[in-house]
């Protein structure tokens, strides 16, 4: 053996010996999870939403998804084509994709997935975002009995075992894109059928996946649960041994587990006067959308346009952002609806005014005339966060201040107003899509059979001129100029209308240390390729 070859095999030899090592350390990610909003502890992988939705990768891979550098990559799904007016689609299932049972999984079971989400009892509001655009979907939901856990939208067809057919209303250029996300995950709907949309994930009732790892222990009373790998998973790792949960919601309890080495990482974040503590908890990465107020315009008094100007224009938003992010670096500052990661931005948008003349014009020239005979308004930010907190309580201060408002509920759990609840004035959420496009992102913020204004949150907002500028807007190629324009438009109708307070948005954080590797979350936020995961202490 020669001295380079013997080198060579020295070097390989450590290099292996060094992974060996990392993989030798003990193979357990510690999470807490629960949010600092309306949190929840349980892991269904169909419902498209709550804290759940951070670990559905885990169990479940979605068709497509974007990494955390926003390239696509394929999931259950190896392939696509559509025709050339972007009304039909065709998506190949991947051979290899298979269940934890060892089955493979075919093209109807897909199919059959998909619509158990599209049933109105199982209340998957966002899947609309997905497939509301699909042949039969709102005849099916429209026509559906009260008790059916499961729908047939006739836009959805199988030809083969291997193939997933789809039909569109309209003609959507990027509908790819629009199911890569891990709401789209899929799950047996017999199961489904058989325990409920609401018990088939648990483990007492055997429920089969397609992820890495499979929930072997659910412990609802001491809010605790354990996912170990799946025998059957069907692509590289996993690398974890075991995952274990713990239901923590309080941001402080969060940080200090970290601090004691009790947790590896968590999704509530970790309050930001620890960052100087602990910078690894504090990585960035990017994800769309962020935190607003949306005022429902169909409830007393934000139903006045003329109040809504007022509350909005009587507060200083710059001052609201310095009080919600009073540490540099913890967030930026937003002056407009879309997000800068769509890339399709208004370049010379500066936020509402703070005038505090006009916001007095306004209130005396609405329904009620003054502060005085406004009736109660009703406040949440749906949570703990202590951003959202304080952006509101200085929001509160603001309306007390410029214009005689005292008659203020502040509730941080919306479920709190009890009999009230459907008299809530502002509430707090973000603009939930999985990709960087600006058309979509005003479609779910203000299209009336979008997510934002098709739920209690803005229900029963609707502008038409905004409406028929996402329209064209969806239509068109993503890379035509004018997707951007019409997107742009739609933001200027939407913000006229006086409904959205943006007041800044934190800087997105990884919530894990250091030593867990290849942790990534973004732009969806669920956990990207979990299968890559590993621990390594230094």
């Amino acid at each position: 053996m020669t001295r380079k070859m013997l080198c060579m095999l020295l070097v390989g030899l450590l290099l292996l010996l060094g992974v060996t090592g990392a993989l030798a350390q003990d193979q357990e990610l510690r999470i807490a999870t629960g949010s600092s909003g309306v949190a929840n502890f349980s892991f269904q992988i169909l419902s498209a939403g709550g804290d759940q939705q951070n670990w559905i990768t885990f169990q479940s891979v979605p068709p497509l998804y974007f990494d955390v550098d926003f390239n696509l990559q394929t999931g259950y799904f190896n392939d696509w084509s559509k025709s050339d007016d972007s009304k039909s689609w065709t998506f190949t299932v991947d051979p290899a994709a298979r269940w934890s049972d060892g089955a493979s999984i075919t093209a109807q079971q897909v199919i059959d997935s998909w619509q158990v989400q599209a049933a109105p009892l199982n209340s998957v509001g966002r899947i609309r975002t997905y497939l509301g655009n699909v042949v039969g979907f709102a005849d099916a939901r429209e026509m559906a009995a009260e008790d059916a856990m499961t729908v047939e939208v006739s836009g959805l067809s199988a030809p083969d075992e291997s193939t997933v057919a789809v039909e569109l209303v309209l003609p959507d250029p990027i509908f790819f894109w629009r199911i890569a996300t891990a709401h789209m995950a899929i799950a047996r709907a017999e199961d489904v059928l058989e325990h409920g949309f609401n018990e088939f994930w648990k483990p007492e009732n055997n429920p089969i996946v397609n992820g890495p790892f499979i929930l072997t222990s659910f412990d609802a009373d001491n809010q605790t649960a354990e996912m170990t790998p799946n025998p059957e998973w069907w692509k590289d790792g996993p690398l974890l041994d075991k995952v274990s949960f713990m239901f923590v919601t309080d941001q402080t309890t969060v940080g200090a587990m970290a601090l004691n080495d009790q947790i590896d990482a968590s999704l509530a974040a970790a309050p930001s006067v620890m960052r100087a503590q602990m910078p690894d908890y504090f990585r960035q990465f990017d994800a769309i959308g962020f935190n607003t107020f949306w005022m429902q315009p169909t409830r007393e008094p934000t139903s006045d346009p003329h109040v809504r100007e007022a509350l909005i224009k009587s507060v200083d938003w710059n001052a609201v952002f310095q009080a919600a992010f009073p540490i540099e670096g913890s967030g930026v500052m937003t002056t407009q609806t879309l997000d800068d990661i769509v890339t399709c931005q208004n370049p010379d948008a500066t936020g509402y005014p703070y005038d505090v003349e006009a916001a007095q014009a306004a209130l005396a020239a609405s329904s009620y005339g003054s502060a005085e005979n406004l009736p109660k308004l009703r406040v949440t930010p749906r949570g703990s966060n202590e951003f959202n907190n304080r952006a509101l309580t200085a929001v509160i201060e603001f309306w007390r201040q410029n214009l005689g408002i005292e008659n203020v509920e502040f509730q941080q759990d919306p479920n709190s107003f009890g009999d009230d609840y459907d008299k809530i004035n502002l509430s707090r959420d973000d603009v939930v899509i999985r990709f960087p496009d600006a058309a979509t992102y005003m479609w779910a913020a203000g299209h009336s059979a979008g997510p934002v204004a098709g739920s209690s949150m803005l229900g029963g907002y609707y502008n038409e001129a905004l409406e028929a500028a996402v329209d064209e807007a969806l239509t068109l190629a993503p890379d035509d100029s004018r997707r951007c324009e019409l997107a742009l438009e739609a933001q200027e109708h939407y913000e006229g209308d006086y409904v959205i307070m943006h007041f800044g948005k934190p800087l997105r954080t990884a919530n894990a240390r250091e030593h867990v590797k290849e942790y990534y979350s973004g732009p969806d936020v669920s956990v990207i390729e979990p299968w890559k995961i590993y621990i390594e202490r230094m």
